[in-house]
């Protein structure tokens, strides 16, 4: 594994990925009857699937091989969260991508700012069944135009 600090250019972009999921995965809320109303979003979500394909996930078109095996986001009620993925980097365990931030919500829509990755900032949205998001390749370091997160919240 690798620390914070010694985080290559790619490792930051996935850091920027694992902000992005996080995003999508606070935004799971229900609508009410008389409008939407502000999610909770609190709990630990697991990603399932990239780009519809079940885990692991090989990101395709990176400088080194990388496997996503398993991610996941906790968001807490004092409205902070962090995020850990992990899998292989040129077939080593590694870690993927790490964050933490804080996050609001605002009806089905949350929105995220990292305290590792200097001015990033995310939002996703979500419906009463699940979070889709729609990420670019860049920040996972793929030349891929993008990538498709869904999470399930842990039972």
């Amino acid at each position: 594994m690798h620390s914070m600090t010694n985080i290559s250019s790619s490792r930051f972009a996935r850091a920027a990925v694992a902000a992005v999921a996080v995003a999508l995965l606070a935004a799971c809320g229900s609508d009410s009857s008389t409008g939407t109303r502000n999610a909770n979003v609190a709990g630990t979500y697991n990603l399932s699937t990239v780009n519809s394909s079940a885990l692991p996930y090989t990101v395709p078109h990176t400088t080194d091989p990388e496997v996503v095996e398993q991610a996941s986001i906790t968001l807490n009620t004092d409205s902070t969260y962090a995020v850990l993925a992990t899998g292989t980097v040129n077939g080593s365990s590694s870690t993927i991508a790490a964050d933490a931030g804080h996050y609001t919500v605002t009806g089905s829509q949350v929105t995220f700012t990292s305290t590792i990755i200097t001015s990033a900032q995310y939002t996703a949205s979500a419906t009463s069944s699940g979070l889709t998001a729609t990420i670019p390749g860049a920040f996972v370091g793929s030349s891929d135009i993008s990538f498709t997160l869904v999470f399930t919240k842990a039972s």
